[in-house]
């Protein structure tokens, strides 16, 4: 099986650190998003608090992948976790389509080898969550 992110969310980490603070702000949502934008530090040190546990904050992305795999990997993945949206592109090539909270959910109930290359495949669009929530996975 093989999988390559193609389209996601962009500034998922700003956008999680937004929906974090707007709980607990009188700042309009977007004010927050553009302050947060201009400050990475803050950014990181906000989501380096995510847990996998409040996973709600990690439903307000989308993430896009082809996967290749056969037509029974697509139906064991479907049948394990019913959030993810697949389309068949050619015999062995599908449109993968979830948000961050679902990936995560997987990788933490089913730890198999899907959820490892899923999870490894959001190093570069979400690199302080991937850290965190990566080594609470293992």
């Amino acid at each position: 099986m093989k999988l390559e992110l193609i389209a996601n969310t962009p500034d998922i980490e700003t956008l999680i650190a937004t929906a974090m603070l707007a709980t607990t702000s009188r700042s309009k949502p977007s004010d927050i998003f553009y302050r947060l934008a201009k400050d990475p530090e803050s950014v990181a040190k906000l989501v380096s608090r995510v847990e996998v546990h409040h996973r709600s904050i990690l439903d307000h992305n989308r993430l896009c992948w082809i996967m290749e795999g056969t037509e029974d990997e697509v139906l064991d993945i479907i049948l394990r976790h019913r959030f993810f949206s697949f389309t068949r592109l050619s015999d062995s090539k599908w449109l993968l389509s979830t948000n961050l909270r679902n990936a995560f959910s997987y990788a933490n109930d089913h730890r198999d080898s899907f959820g490892k290359i899923l999870i490894d495949s959001l190093r570069d669009v979400t690199p302080t969550i991937h850290l965190k929530i990566g080594r609470e996975l293992r």
